[in-house]
C-alpha cells in the first residue's frame, strides 16, 4: 500500500518532493494495469487517467485527489464530494504553455506554415497560390478566461489583434478588454474564436452548428481548452465556410482513425499536447506533489 498512486508519468522533481515529506509512491505508468494502486491509496495524483465512480467508491482510505492540469472533467466530482473527498488541481501552472501553443496554431493557420513546408520541399512550386493572413486587425473572441485565456488575450494584443472576451459576469473593468454578454450576437464579427473553457454541464456542446454558423465566412477556429465544448459533427459540417480550424482537444481521446476531423485538409491537430513543456510540466507536478503532501498532513 502505497501513500500516493500517480497514474501516469510526472516531473522527477515532484516524486522526490513526495518521497522527501515521507511519503511511499505507486507509480501506475510502470504497471501493465495504471488504476491497480488505486484501491490502496490515501491520495491520488491524475493527468488524463479517467477515473470512474466505482474506483472512488473502491478506496476507502482515499482522502485527496490531486489533478496534474487544470481540467477536472476525467473527475467524477459528485462521487468525490458524496465521499467528503478533496478535489486539487494545478490553476495556472500550464497558463503560458497552452497559451503559447494556442498563438502557434493560429499563426501556423494564418501563415499557412504546413502547406508552405510542403511547397519549399517541392521547389517552390505554386507558392503564389499561397493566400497567408495577417493577425493585425483581426478580431479575436476569446471564450473563457480564467489564467490561459487571460494569457492569450495578452499575446494576441502584442500582435495587435481587437480581443474580445464573451463572459458572463466579469465587466471591461475587471477583465482589461471589451466583454460582451450574449455570445450569439457576438459571433458574427468573430474572425478568430479561441476557447478555454472548462468541461461540464454549462459548457458541453456551446458550439454547436448554429454558432458555427452564425461566425464569419473563413472564420478561424481554435480550441485547446476541452473537446466536448465543441460539437464535433458540426464542426466537421461547417469546416468548408472555415478558414481553418485548431485542435489540441477531442471528444474521445485519442479520436479513432475514422475520425472525420482527421480528414479535414484546414485542420492543423496536436495530441492534447498544449500543456507540454519542460517547466509547466515541472509546475504542474509540484503543484500536485505539494497539493497531496498538505492533504495527507505529511
Amino acid at each position: 500500500m502505497a501513500d500516493v498512486h500517480v497514474t501516469e508519468p510526472i516531473h522527477p522533481d515532484a516524486l522526490a518532493l513526495l518521497a522527501s515529506a515521507g511519503l511511499s509512491v505507486s507509480c501506475g505508468w510502470k504497471d501493465a494495469d495504471p488504476a491497480a494502486g488505486l484501491a490502496t491509496a490515501r491520495a491520488w495524483i491524475l493527468r488524463t487517467f479517467v477515473v470512474s465512480p466505482e474506483m472512488i467508491a473502491g478506496a476507502p482510505g482515499l482522502e485527496a485527489i490531486c489533478k496534474h492540469g487544470v481540467g477536472t472533467d476525467n473527475i467524477p466530482l459528485a462521487e468525490a464530494e458524496r465521499r467528503g473527498i478533496p478535489v486539487f488541481n494545478t490553476p495556472g501552472a500550464n497558463a503560458n504553455a497552452v497559451a503559447e501553443h494556442t498563438m502557434m496554431l493560429l499563426l501556423a493557420l494564418t501563415r499557412q506554415a504546413v502547406a508552405m513546408d510542403r511547397v519549399a520541399r517541392a521547389g517552390f512550386a505554386g507558392f503564389e497560390r499561397l493566400a497567408p493572413l495577417e493577425l493585425s486587425g483581426m478580431r479575436m473572441l476569446i471564450l473563457g478566461f480564467g489564467p490561459i485565456g487571460q494569457r492569450v488575450a495578452q499575446l494576441a494584443r502584442a500582435f495587435d489583434i481587437e480581443v474580445t472576451l464573451w463572459h458572463r459576469r466579469l465587466s471591461a473593468e475587471e477583465a482589461g478588454v471589451p466583454v460582451v454578454r450574449d455570445l450569439a450576437a457576438a459571433l458574427p464579427a468573430a474572425q478568430i474564436l479561441t476557447l478555454h473553457l472548462p468541461l461540464n454541464a454549462g459548457t458541453r456542446g456551446l458550439i454547436g452548428a448554429a454558432e458555427l454558423a452564425a461566425l464569419p465566412e473563413g472564420a478561424i477556429l481554435l480550441n485547446t481548452g476541452r473537446g466536448g465544448v465543441v460539437d464535433e459533427a458540426a464542426l466537421v459540417a461547417a469546416a468548408p465556410r472555415l478558414g481553418g480550424i485548431g485542435l489540441d482537444v477531442f471528444e474521445t481521446e485519442p479520436p479513432p482513425p475514422s475520425d472525420p476531423l482527421l480528414a479535414l485538409p484546414n485542420a492543423l491537430l496536436s495530441p492534447h499536447a498544449a500543456a507540454l513543456g519542460e517547466r509547466s510540466v515541472r509546475r504542474m507536478g509540484m503543484m500536485a506533489a505539494e497539493a497531496a503532501i498538505r492533504a495527507l498532513g505529511a
